[in-house]
């Protein structure tokens, strides 16, 4: 059965500061133009609300979780219903983090990550001007699936993306100072889950489960939104691809199924209600992707050792 849900991304494009209140303020305004396609979830860029203001240290800039800055993003997910990813600099007692803030469609909190890899001072040692590391990846349960996620510099710790895999993420969002661009779509790829930027850059992108683009802010759009699909999975072509004429001359249009070619593998997604994903694999005795390479790993270690 096909859960659709609708994704928003905003980009600020650098136009950031000079103060937390003009910030929250053009936060705001995004927020209240994004809500007009009713989103599922929206993503903040990272730090959104301290961006292009002058500090020597980030305890001078950070607040409380509850605070002003929750306050503000928490009063429109009751408001427009919807989850929203609100980054911020978080002090808690004397010590800060950069953290990401889940809040659920009436304002609450479901949780927080705590970026583990800040980016380190000329020194080598003080990280992001006096941030604390975080220490474990997270996913949070929504209404709507599973989620994760993972902040800026985190994208170059590959075990912090598998990590998510593990803990069943069905989507995992980046808020970042930075596009991330070709690295960030091959994490999509390689976990075969949703990948959402949001940005203080010109682009910020929902990308597929196989690393594709499906929607970008830009020049003309500081914007953006998909609907995606959390049931779609992807197989192998090897040993699928001659099931498909059969999957598409019984279920139509029910059953979407996409080709790749080029990757050697294949997309499925389901259309009608009622109709799972599993059933359809389990009926035409499709293979999905993860489970054909373990079946491969474990043919080729069992020649190993003979």
């Amino acid at each position: 059965m096909p859960r659709k849900v609708w994704v928003t991304t905003v980009s600020t494009a650098n136009a950031d500061g000079p103060t937390v209140e003009a910030n929250l303020a053009k936060a705001q305004a995004l927020l209240e133009r994004a809500g007009a396609m009713q989103p599922d979830i929206i993503c903040l860029p990272e730090v959104f609300a301290t961006r292009g203001v002058a500090y020597e240290h980030a305890r001078s800039v950070a607040e409380t979780v509850p605070g002003p800055i929750t306050d503000a993003v928490a009063l429109f997910a009751r408001r427009s219903h919807t989850y929203i990813i609100c980054p911020l600099l978080e002090r808690r007692g004397d010590t800060v983090y950069n953290s990401a803030v889940l809040l659920d469609r009436q304002g609450r909190i479901v949780g927080i990550y705590e970026k583990m890899h800040p980016v380190p001072g000329a020194d080598g040692q003080v990280l992001e001007m006096g941030l604390a590391p975080g220490r474990e990846p997270k996913v949070f349960d929504t209404d709507f699936g599973r989620v994760g996620i993972l902040i800026c510099f985190d994208i170059n710790w590959l075990e912090e993306w598998a990590a998510l895999t593990r803990m069943g993420a069905e989507i995992v969002f980046w808020p970042s100072a930075y596009e991330g661009a070709l690295p960030l779509q091959s994490r999509a790829l390689d976990h075969h889950y949703y990948v959402v930027s949001s940005t203080t850059m010109l682009h910020s992108r929902i990308i597929d489960v196989t690393g594709r683009v499906l929607a970008e802010t830009g020049t003309y759009n500081d914007i953006a939104e998909a609907q995606i699909d959390l049931e779609k999975r992807v197989l192998s072509t090897d040993w699928n691809l001659e099931k498909v004429p059969a999957v598409r001359a019984k279920y139509g249009r029910d059953v979407t199924l996409h080709v790749l070619l080029d990757e050697d593998m294949m997309t499925i997604e389901s259309q009608r209600a009622g109709l799972t994903v599993d059933a359809i694999v389990r009926e035409f005795g499709l293979e999905y992707w993860n489970d054909y390479i373990a079946r491969c790993t474990r043919a080729q270690a069992g020649q190993r050792s003979q």
